[in-house]
């Protein structure tokens, strides 16, 4: 079993392998930075700024800092480094980085930022509803957020069978904890389409529209990009 300290203790890091080959999401991983990277750039204006938070090593922060003010934060001081290294590699100015707990209260006054990220995210609070609050606080009032969450309908399991192994308890355990993997059930959870609509309705956002990722019987991802204000 992962305990909660593996992000903090810099353990994830071993963990996070988004963009290699071998991880049986890279494709869908790929398409869902492209697809937000994307509509940022066609929404927000140049030179903007925009918060990423638990934006690990910076995989939409680091290009986005070409254009605008990026504020990247994460609980991992390695995956902080990491970002740092990437935007010196390629180029990209304008981005700040910040080790915090996304979980709490954000050290950032309100109506800061003109954009906000939690992309792989709100899975692993304890509290999202509270995490959402602190997002809309921060965000001005005519601001945009990109925000997601993983689906707990298994079916998408079906997709990806690399992703749980052959053993037959293995799946049925996973299966059982909605698409998380036994060891990581104590401190991830997946949601329902509706309860994360329940949770941006909590947290005071509207959603201008909605992303699936995955296969198209379930989706694996649900993204939503959101306003400040009443659903």
């Amino acid at each position: 079993m992962i305990d909660g300290d593996v992000f903090r203790s810099n353990r994830y890091v071993s963990h996070f392998k988004p963009d290699q080959e071998y991880n049986p999401f890279h494709g869908i991983y790929a398409e869902k930075r492209d697809d937000i990277l994307t509509s940022v750039r066609a929404q927000v204006p140049a030179g903007a700024s925009v918060l990423d938070l638990g934006g690990g090593m910076g995989r939409m922060s680091v290009p986005l800092a070409r254009d605008y003010h990026v504020t990247l934060c994460d609980i991992s001081t390695r995956m902080l480094e990491l970002a740092e290294q990437r935007a010196r590699e390629t180029d990209s100015p304008n981005l700040t980085t910040m080790q915090l707990d996304a979980g709490s209260t954000l050290p950032f006054a309100d109506d800061t930022f003109d954009a906000l990220l939690s992309i792989d995210l709100l899975v692993h609070l304890a509290d999202p509803v509270a995490a959402l609050n602190e997002m809309r606080r921060v965000l001005k009032p005519d601001g945009a957020a990109w925000i997601d969450i993983s689906s707990n309908s298994p079916w998408w399991l079906l997709r990806y069978p690399r992703y749980v192994g052959r053993r037959p308890s293995r799946w049925v355990t996973t299966w059982r904890g909605g698409g998380v993997l036994p060891e990581w059930q104590s401190i991830v959870r997946h949601y329902s389409p509706s309860e994360f609509h329940a949770m941006l309705r909590a947290g005071r956002f509207s959603v201008g529209s909605w992303h699936r990722y995955g296969p198209p019987w379930c989706a694996k991802w649900v993204l939503a990009v959101c306003r400040p204000g009443a659903l």
